[in-house]
């Protein structure tokens, strides 16, 4: 149309030729001002390629001659371009190429009041990580956890949708516990319908790995009181696997054990592909003479699990069938691991 020449010239030649794409483009392009249109030349510049695939376009590539006038085209209009995908990589570029932490605070800090809004964009989402990733000191991040904990439930809310749990993801990492203490209480308040999420899950899975002891404490309890629930769910499968990973050892025994006390959980987790990982994990954590009743347990079950492509990888895996299939040279049945513990007193 003719009211998509005026800013169609900017875009790089590829999508300019790409109709679908191009459909896509003229949702965000035409909002911006029309005085803001030389910037997004710059914006071209950055994430133009040097091959002939608009996929393998690399911000690495920007021309050192363009980069002043391209970090210059950013102040003032961080929030606007967060929210289109060409000047969403345009500020990535300016907070990298950052001479000092006092540059990078003054981009992130126009995105002060936009925080929320910024976390459920598809293209402001990945300036927030950037601003996470590229900071020295983490209380340049207080104003986006400020404003993330500003009002009950905001914090769930983040960790449950397909962006914000990514920023969430990346807070946990990167700053110290007491600093991100009130989204982790937060978390914790939630945690048996997180660990159900398809997305909250993820943010539990960061808080096993880089959160306190306590922390994992009071997650592991919430999953061993919650463990029909999450086990029956194909997302808390993950969960488990990786409470069974990160927390102490004596809680993995309490995890298992909750599990493995109801053989229709672990079936359901042996058929699974996220769970089957995870019962086996549980089985390998159990005491030996538990082990062996759970294992005892599943060859009842044995043609459901052979009906099920991970159920028949599970079952290779743990040789419940004795001496009917061929045994894997890396693995051990429960009886075996026994013995070798015995021979290792």
């Amino acid at each position: 149309a003719p009211r998509h020449r005026a800013w169609r010239a900017y875009l790089p030649r590829q999508l300019r030729c790409n109709p679908k794409l191009l459909a896509a483009a003229a949702v965000t392009v035409p909002a911006l001002a029309e005085d803001d249109a030389k910037d997004f030349v710059c914006a071209r510049r950055t994430v133009r390629t040097h091959t002939s695939s608009a996929c393998s376009t690399s911000l690495g590539d920007i021309h050192a001659e363009d980069s002043c006038d391209e970090d210059s085209s950013v102040v003032g209009r961080v929030w606007k371009f967060s929210q289109d995908p060409l000047g969403s990589r345009l500020v990535q570029a300016a907070l990298e190429r950052a001479e000092s932490e006092e540059q990078r605070r003054l981009l992130a800090h126009e995105l002060s009041g936009h925080v929320l809004r910024t976390m459920r964009c598809p293209h402001g989402n990945h300036v927030l990580q950037k601003i996470v990733d590229t900071m020295e000191q983490p209380e340049s991040l207080q104003f986006i956890i400020d404003e993330l904990t500003q009002q009950e439930g905001l914090v769930v809310q983040a960790a449950k949708h397909r962006y914000g749990c990514r920023v969430v993801q990346h807070l946990l990492r990167a700053c110290p516990p007491p600093q991100v203490s009130r989204i982790a209480e937060s978390l914790l308040e939630a945690a048996s319908s997180l660990a159900c999420h398809s997305w909250g899950a993820f943010v539990l899975q960061r808080m096993l790995e880089s959160g306190t002891e306590e922390q994992k404490y009071q997650l592991v309890r919430c999953i061993e009181r919650n463990a029909t629930s999450i086990g029956s769910s194909v997302v808390g499968a993950r969960i488990i696997g990786a409470a069974l990973t990160h927390a102490a050892p004596k809680d993995r025994v309490w995890i298992a054990r909750a599990v493995a006390h109801d053989p229709q959980i672990l079936l359901s987790l042996a058929k699974t592909k996220e769970g089957h990982r995870s019962a086996l994990l549980v089985l390998q954590t159990l005491p030996a003479r538990e082990q062996e009743r759970a294992s005892a347990g599943l060859a009842q079950h044995l043609d459901k699990l052979r009906a099920s492509k991970f159920g028949r990888i599970f079952v290779e895996q743990l040789c419940i069938v004795r001496g009917q299939e061929q045994r894997p040279a890396h693995s051990l049945t429960s009886t075996d691991m026994h013995v070798q513990e015995n021979q290792d007193l």
